[in-house]
């Protein structure tokens, strides 16, 4: 009998809910057991829904608020400190089938997430003055460095770029680099690079195929995953993975499309990458593949909705991939 998969769920806002709804239908047509812990929260992070996914482990969610409030982290990171995640993974890879610039393109952004900018360490120095603390550690950088090293050997993958700004910031993005490249020299079977992020930027838009892995920091992660999600067709690429020890997030948190609430024309597809990521996470493999060679399906057959140039309710894109899958 098959494992049922303890999963915290967290639809967020906007059209997030219509989306995991049909995320939940899909799952469980490809053969998946699973008890969704659901909690439908947006601007705020319960104490209850941190101890429900301290205890899962796992956790699929989608867009969540960000209120600007004094002393208060969104939730989004929130949750990712309470969990203790320490690694985003993003996998930009285009869809067959799904309008990209680059089609053929397959890019992991590997991103310590546990300090640097985002740390959180911000001050008033003076009026109008403030200062914003970037945190570097070796051991952090030597953690994440070890992790995209593994994933990319895991992947069959053959080249690991680091990315960094130490022609400026010479300390601590100079141990970033440094450490990162460490590293890399106890992996000979993988090539080893390094680039600055702004050079990095442009030659993604002119040549992303010449880069495999890329290794970076918080913040230059963050700019560098959206741009490389964007080669490969949107949203429908920014599904991302955030790891910590013993935790999981499974998230595409980018988009609220509030004029698409209600309306039966909400694309649930960018939702559903980041669960076939998460199947793959637990190893639920051969359903995973199932339902992304049915996503894959869909889009070729032209069932898409309006934001992909579609004109498909949510509605018919479900049923489109139940009928694959089933």
């Amino acid at each position: 009998m098959s494992k049922t998969h303890q999963v915290t769920l967290l639809p967020g806002g906007w059209i997030g809910p219509e989306a995991c709804d049909v995320v939940v239908d899909v799952v469980a047509a490809a053969g998946v057991s699973v008890d969704w812990h659901r909690f439908d929260v947006v601007d705020e992070l319960p104490a209850e829904v941190i101890a429900d996914a301290r205890q899962t482990g796992l956790v699929l969610k989608g867009r969540m608020g960000a209120p600007q409030s004094r002393g208060q982290l969104p939730p989004t990171v929130a949750l990712r400190k309470a969990l203790g995640t320490w690694a985003t993974v993003r996998r930009a890879r285009a869809i067959p089938g799904a309008p990209a610039r680059f089609p053929q393109l397959d890019l992991l952004i590997v991103r310590e997430t546990s300090e640097d900018i985002y740390a959180g360490l911000e001050h008033e120095i003076t009026d109008g003055v403030y200062e914003a603390v970037k945190v570097t550690t070796a051991a952090a950088c030597e953690r994440i460095a070890r992790f995209a090293y593994a994933q990319a050997r895991a992947q069959g993958r053959k080249k690991v770029t680091i990315v960094h700004k130490s022609n400026i910031m010479k300390k601590s993005d100079g141990l970033f680099l440094k450490t990162c490249q460490k590293v890399g020299a106890e992996h000979p079977d993988i090539q080893t690079d390094e680039v600055i992020v702004d050079a990095l930027c442009m030659k993604l838009v002119r040549w992303p195929a010449s880069f495999d892995v890329l290794l970076t920091g918080n913040l230059f992660g963050d700019i560098v995953s959206d741009l490389c999600s964007g080669l490969a067709g949107g949203l429908i690429a920014g599904a991302s993975a955030s790891i910590g020890d013993g935790a999981a997030i499974f998230e595409n948190p980018h988009g609220k499309a509030p004029e698409l609430v209600g309306t039966g024309k909400a694309n649930p597809l960018p939702q559903l990458v980041a669960a076939v990521r998460m199947l793959r996470h637990i190893g639920e493999e051969p359903a995973a593949n199932r339902i992304f060679d049915a996503m894959a399906g869909t889009l070729t057959a032209g069932v898409r909705t309006p934001d992909m140039g579609g004109s498909a309710t949510t509605a018919e894109v479900r049923a489109a991939l139940l009928q694959r899958i089933g």
